[in-house]
């Protein structure tokens, strides 16, 4: 399992844009792919999950995955949110 601390640029919240944008690209990958933010763990191939988490403050948000492609998932989904 991949753990990474994902920063946003200019430390803007997580806009629905966004938000969709991970999804799309979370979703092709095979790896379990997971958004922790406090105490909150949500799928990061759910648009409502993502929403879900309230996440105007970055400070303690973690990109999780795990599986076959987990590397190149979380570099994709990185790149999305730099």
């Amino acid at each position: 399992m991949i753990r990474k601390q994902i920063v946003f640029p200019g430390k803007a919240p997580l806009t629905r844009a966004l938000a969709a944008e991970v999804v799309q690209t979370a979703s092709n990958f095979e790896a379990r792919v997971m958004i922790q933010c406090d105490q909150k763990i949500v799928n990061a191939k759910s648009m409502l999950g993502l929403l879900s988490l309230g996440a105007d403050d970055q400070a303690n948000m973690l990109l999780m995955a795990e599986g076959a492609d987990e590397e190149a998932a979380v570099a994709a989904v990185l790149a999305v949110l730099a």
